[in-house]
């Protein structure tokens, strides 16, 4: 994150300020202490390794002291405390380090200063030992507490606010009355619930809110559920979305109250003694299970010897997960004391174990009866492991979609999808409809679905596809996605190929890509793996070269060997290599990786070519021979508006507009408009009633699809093979924009119409008038 283009802002090594700084690792007030004290040791105030100044104190701790107005450290007290360490931010000029010491030498007048502390502290331990500070206290309403806190609210602190006049007591006083009188309850149960509706108030006082939230009645010591409907009935409770029980568990139904409280199905807990994980028991209200509870009864609590926990029954000095544990003779006891994993599994009915009685079952296969237990999503697999799909797919290989038993819940999932995908194209269609049917009936609808299964059963059969499926499922919160798959492609394949290089090589190239993500010692902004990818490309056949010549480290590359590596090759071939070393060299030389740049100075050629226009032979019937709306709107983009293959295929559908007449072409954080003439209007108005009735069930947002973009959940946009397959081979469709733009030079010969009519850059249009008019911009001979 810059701050108007003065630096980052990253916390300081030194002080944990957060700041702005520049190519440092410290902020400004930092430098300037460690200039005037050198001497480093620990600090007695914040126990921190720093610069000290003459008291003996670090910086932090000089700025708290004079900030907080601590005394006591100011006057170093014995028997002082440590102070924990300050947050601060940093400012620009700071005057810590030109600060005067708390403890100057006796020619400056020691008296005044310490008189002058030592009366502060007078003052602190005044005020220290005056009255307390009310419980409870009232707070400004419609603020938000920075950091909330649990209150424990008890029956001292329902005494405390007793005689306290808080808002809106009259009215809910009169409500307990009501309520008193409506049930027939006595007085003595009119002042108790009376006594924490008071205490409520009170709260709702402190947190400064004109509605008490139901959640915090669940901190009062008794009576909360009298006390909720006190509170609705005055109209000072701010209700749950669901009505809330304070009850005990046991508590029979009471006078304003027609049933008891739900009993709570508790679900598996761990132990609070040996943690051992028990099973969900209905009512149970019991935290340890049954073997601790015998345990405790028979033995007294302590701290155990061996695992070091606290409050525990113990026998021979150790609990009862411990007590088993033996060492083989002397042997003293390891540093690591684990605590072992067990399950509490209630104790079983005595006697031979009879072997149940396997039913007649029919052989069909795979079956309903083999899904496993269903898991939820968000559940997490104690021992994750690999499915292998091979005998499960063996058993199914010659059965149909059709034909395999479904739930009555993975019908309706296998029939939203036949529907969502009907208006779509059919080729596919029955593999992804298959594999979706094999998932389905090996899990059910109702489990949760790993992203990985999906894509290994597909790769076991050439019918089978997962990427569709895993979309569907994705939208209907079934699967769970796979992190390595969600990897960026290009990613991927640098990584793939950086494993193909010795070690030392890869590693310098590693350096390289850290980089180029900007992970390096200075800070800019990351590249794609895209361009990494382009860089790489060129590299990997020099590297390759490099190390079959025996050479084990980049820093042996000299110019020589540069220069050969560029000998042979021209064009864009040559600019690029070129371009890639430079950026590999220079990474390098900022990272200290190698000792001097050799590749400061390559040169890759001439940057651009001189365009050529397209023969009137190739060019006449273009448009003619284009077969489909979308062959024609693309070719008319490209020769009439110089539309460049990229712009063409992230055009989006918001960025047409038919009633103006203009397309908004989208350049980074530009826009560039093109008024289209009434063939271009008319092509465009073609293709989309065109696109309307082929995918009617089309959500892409860009202006140009196909059928296997149209309906991708993931709204891709259309690849560069297919609008490259709408040319003859020999004409493409940068020529085209080439051609375009020369012949307009050529027309005008105005830089400035080139840059308003196609939205090029000032270098580019001089380029292009240039070439269509030598004569004019040619250099005169002195």
């Amino acid at each position: 994150m810059t701050a108007n283009g003065r630096g980052v802002a990253r916390s300081c090594e030194v002080c944990c300020v957060w700041t702005v700084m520049h190519q440092r690792r410290a902020c400004a007030g930092c430098l300037a202490w460690r200039a005037k004290h050198r001497e480093r040791g620990v600090c007695p105030r914040c126990r921190h390794e720093a610069n000290l100044n003459s008291d003996g104190l670090c910086r932090s701790c000089l700025q708290a002291i004079r900030t907080e107005s601590d005394a006591v450290w100011a006057l170093s007290l014995e028997g002082a405390p440590p102070r924990p360490l300050q947050l601060m931010v940093g400012v620009y000029r700071d005057k810590s380090a030109d600060a005067r010491p708390l403890r100057s030498p006796a020619t400056q007048g020691v008296g005044r200063g310490r008189d002058r502390w030592k009366s502060l502290l007078n003052r602190q331990r005044a005020a220290a030992d005056g009255p307390a500070p009310p419980v409870l206290p009232a707070q400004l309403t419609g603020q938000l507490a920075l950091f909330t806190l649990p209150r424990t609210l008890t029956g001292a602190t329902a005494t405390a606010v007793a005689d306290r006049p808080v808002r809106g007591w009259q009215q809910a006083w009169a409500a307990v009355g009501e309520m008193a009188a409506e049930h027939g309850l006595t007085g003595a149960w009119a002042y108790a619930v009376g006594q924490m509706v008071r205490l409520a108030l009170a709260v709702r006082e402190a947190e400064g809110v004109r509605l008490l939230p139901e959640p915090m009645l669940r901190d009062l010591p008794a009576n909360a559920d009298a006390v909720r409907l006190v509170l609705l009935q005055a109209r000072m409770l701010e209700p749950a979305p669901k009505p809330m029980r304070f009850c005990a568990i046991e508590q029979p139904a009471t006078a304003y109250f027609t049933a008891a409280a739900a009993p709570v199905d508790r679900g598996p807990r761990p132990c609070a003694d040996c943690q051992a994980w028990m099973p969900a028991g209905g009512a149970r209200r019991w935290s340890r299970c049954s073997p601790c509870r015998r345990w405790s009864a028979q033995q007294p609590r302590g701290r155990c010897a061996r695992c070091g926990r606290e409050d525990l029954p113990l026998r021979d000095d150790r609990c009862r997960t411990c007590h088993p544990v033996r060492y083989p003779g002397a042997a003293p006891p390891p540093a690591a004391r684990a605590t072992q994993l067990v399950i509490d599994l209630p104790a079983g009915v005595s006697g031979p174990v009879r072997r149940p009685r396997a039913a007649a079952v029919p052989d069909t296969g795979w079956d309903a009866a083999a899904r496993p237990v269903a898991v939820g999503c968000g559940q997490q697999a104690l021992f994750p492991l690999r499915r292998d799909w091979t005998q499960q797919l063996a058993q199914v290989r010659h059965r149909q979609a059709g034909e395999l038993p479904l739930t009555e819940t993975d019908r309706h999932l296998v029939a939203e999808y036949v529907r969502l995908w009907a208006h779509g194209h059919k080729r596919g269609h029955r593999a992804d409809l298959r594999t979706l049917t094999l998932v389905l009936h090996r899990f059910g609808g109702q489990a949760a679905i790993e992203e990985r299964d999906v894509h290994d059963l597909a790769r076991l059969d050439p019918t089978l596809r997962a990427k569709r499926v895993c979309q569907f499922l994705r939208a209907h919160d079934l699967l769970v996605e796979d992190p390595d798959r969600d990897r960026d492609a290009d990613a991927t394949w640098a990584e793939a190929r950086l494993g193909t290089l010795p070690g030392p090589l890869a590693a310098e190239v590693r350096t390289w890509v850290a980089v180029m993500r900007g992970q390096g010692r200075r800070e800019h902004p990351p590249r794609s793996y895209r361009t990494v990818r382009c860089y790489l490309r060129c590299l990997l056949p020099l590297l390759g070269t490099w190390a079959g010549e025996g050479i084990a480290t980049l820093r042996e590359i000299t110019d020589e060997h540069l220069t050969t590596a560029l000998t042979g090759l021209s064009g864009h071939r040559r600019r690029r290599t070129a371009a890639a070393l430079r950026s590999l060299f220079k990474a390098l030389r900022q990272e200290n990786v190698v000792f001097r740049d050799p590749a400061r100075g390559l040169v890759g050629g001439c940057p651009t070519a001189p365009p050529t226009p397209v023969p009137g032979n190739l060019l006449a019937g273009l448009l003619d021979a284009a077969k489909t709306p979308f062959g024609r709107f693309v070719v008319v983009l490209a020769a009439v508006h110089a539309l460049p293959s990229g712009e063409i295929r992230g055009l989006l559908t918001a960025d047409l507009s038919l009633a103006h007449a203009t397309l908004q072409v989208r350049r980074g954080p530009l826009r560039h408009t093109l008024y289209l003439e009434k063939c271009t209007h008319r092509l465009a108005a073609e293709w989309l009633a065109y696109r309307h009735r082929r995918w009617p069930g089309s959500a892409n947002c860009h202006l140009l699809v196909s059928r296997r973009t149209a309906l991708d959940p993931d709204q891709p946009a259309v690849a560069k093979s297919t609008v490259r397959e709408v040319l003859p081979k020999t004409v493409s469709l940068e020529q085209l924009r080439q051609d375009r733009l020369l012949d307009e030079a050529l027309q005008s010969a105005d830089p400035l119409k080139l840059m308003r009519l196609f939205g090029i850059g000032e270098k580019t249009a001089m380029h292009y008038v240039a070439v269509a008019h030598p004569e004019r911009t040619a250099k005169l001979t002195r």
